[in-house]
């Protein structure tokens, strides 16, 4: 089973158990797909700020310049909500779409039970260890 099978299946099998329409799967899991590039993209971010020298510096001198003497909290609402529509765009018009996600969902179910079973913590792992990797380049 793949990453994006176990994703969109579980999230279709979810909600159909509980008696809602399936498609709906497809949302959540563009919603959580976006949210994990997102988090791998400030792992990237933060990764750039710790190892390359007078990366930090140049980072700070342009929000400076670009934003003024906005906070912290102003520039990050500024920036993400554009970054998150854009990202989530992008995956709903290509990963995320009806024919994608309609196939995967097939493929997730003709799996075995069992299998099945344990699609969440195929899921929950990999966004577990980038949320742990976040925390540590944050505090560090």
């Amino acid at each position: 089973m793949t990453f994006l099978e176990a994703l969109y299946g579980s999230q279709y099998q979810e909600i159909q158990q509980r008696g809602g329409d399936g498609s709906k799967g497809r949302l959540n899991a563009n919603f959580f797909l976006t949210a994990l590039l997102i988090m791998a993209l400030i792992a990237v971010f933060l990764c750039c700020i710790r190892f390359v020298p007078g990366f930090n510096e140049m980072v700070s001198r342009q929000s400076r310049n670009l934003f003024g003497n906005t906070s912290g909290r102003s520039m990050g609402k500024l920036l993400a909500i554009p970054l998150f529509f854009l990202v989530y765009l992008s995956i709903r018009a290509t990963t995320g779409s009806v024919p994608n996600f309609r196939k995967r969902v097939e493929a997730f179910l003709a799996y075995p039970e069992d299998t099945r079973k344990q699609a969440n913590k195929k899921l929950l792992l990999p966004f577990f260890i980038l949320l742990g990797i976040v925390i540590i380049l944050a505090l560090v």
